[in-house]
């Protein structure tokens, strides 16, 4: 007996942290417990683990991101009813465009209070930018007069099929249809594809998850290829349908790049924050595990720059003028201003401009 004791004496029991240590309890290398859990990429840290580790900046790291949260979704609402007042007609996807900046940044506020619900955010997020995609889309189509003013407008133009992503050699033989309705019913299907190609392999993203963590992580890389080609085609659409509309007059690309915007740092800013936590080694950080911390680091930059984005969409959507319109107004005056017509300008309420022409031609007088 006196053997066996001695033999024991010198054992020590690894125990996890989040078990209570006891009294009956051996002493337990906290050292080593701690770099399993920091390493260990199956493992998650639940809201009580997290809060703890992250005293005493938690609470000033969530307060922060709350206020910056309530300003957006006030900048939100102060836009969207300048942006009615121009475009009324085109209220819904008015609304469902600006509110990508505050609702990604919700997301992002969501994963930074609960590290775990980290990938359903990000689901969230990009989710959201591709449904305002397609609402872009129509708001381009609304904002030139609907399907056949568009085509009326165009005339014999083409669509410019050799955009990014397909600018290189290769697709330089894409041929370059005529703007009419199956042209832009095309255009219509290739960005609608989107949000319902990216929900369906979120959907499977988060059941490989759930199920089982190494089938997520090879089963990511295949695909991530398929959430590639679906994205840069439904880009490709929209970067085409706005260059048909600035063939007629209408400018777009400063709205589209402060969407386009949005989708680089949800899909690319969140791909190049997992490949830093898993290419890159990194030290525990307040007992956290690398990847926690990098995800709560790039979620709070988001937030930032969701408020740097909004305040820009604000400028863009809020502004008392509208440059195709003044644009028109300026052709008309130049071109009666060589004749002997007088022209008289009366603005209506929805912003389209109601022109009377009185006739002062004396020759043309006598030939009616």
């Amino acid at each position: 007996m006196n053997l066996l004791s001695e033999e024991s004496s010198g054992v020590r029991i690894l125990a996890a942290r989040h078990v209570s240590t006891d009294k009956t309890l051996p002493e337990t290398n906290n050292a080593l417990n701690t770099t399993l859990l920091c390493h260990n990429f199956t493992l998650e840290p639940d809201f009580n683990s997290y809060l703890t580790a992250l005293q005493p900046y938690a609470w000033i790291l969530w307060s922060s991101g709350l206020v910056v949260l309530i300003l957006l979704w006030i900048l939100y609402a102060v836009t969207l009813r300048s942006a009615l007042k121009k475009w009324r007609e085109s209220s819904t996807n008015i609304a469902t465009v600006l509110s990508v900046y505050p609702l990604v940044a919700s997301a992002a506020y969501i994963a930074i209070v609960v590290p775990r619900a980290t990938l359903v955010a990000e689901a969230i997020a990009q989710e959201v930018v591709m449904v305002a995609m397609y609402q872009f889309y129509h708001l381009i189509v609304a904002e030139c007069g609907g399907v056949s003013q568009f085509i009326r407008s165009a005339a014999d133009k083409r669509l410019e099929t050799r955009v990014m992503p397909c600018c290189c050699w290769p697709c330089c033989f894409i041929p370059r249809p005529q703007i009419n309705k199956r042209s832009l019913s095309c255009l219509r299907y290739l960005v609608l594809q989107i949000p319902i190609i990216q929900a369906v392999l979120y959907v499977i993203i988060l059941v490989l998850w759930a199920e089982d963590m190494m089938m997520y992580r090879r089963a990511l890389v295949f695909i991530q290829c398929f959430v590639g080609v679906s994205i840069l085609s439904g880009i490709w659409g929209v970067i085409m349908c706005v260059r048909a509309a600035e063939s007629i007059g209408f400018v777009f690309r400063p709205r589209f790049f402060a969407l386009q915007l949005v989708l680089i740092i949800v899909k690319l800013q969140y791909s190049l924050a997992k490949m830093i936590s898993d290419f890159v080694t990194l030290p525990c950080v307040m007992s956290l595990h690398p990847a926690v911390l990098v995800n709560l680091t790039q979620n709070t930059v988001t937030i930032f720059e969701m408020l740097l984005l909004s305040i820009w969409a604000w400028r863009l959507y809020g502004r008392k003028e509208d440059k195709s319109v003044n644009k028109i107004q300026k052709v008309v005056v130049a071109v009666l201003e060589e004749g002997t017509g007088i022209l008289d300008v009366k603005p209506s309420k929805d912003g389209i401009v109601n022109k009377n022409f009185n006739t002062v031609d004396n020759k043309s007088e006598n030939k009616l």
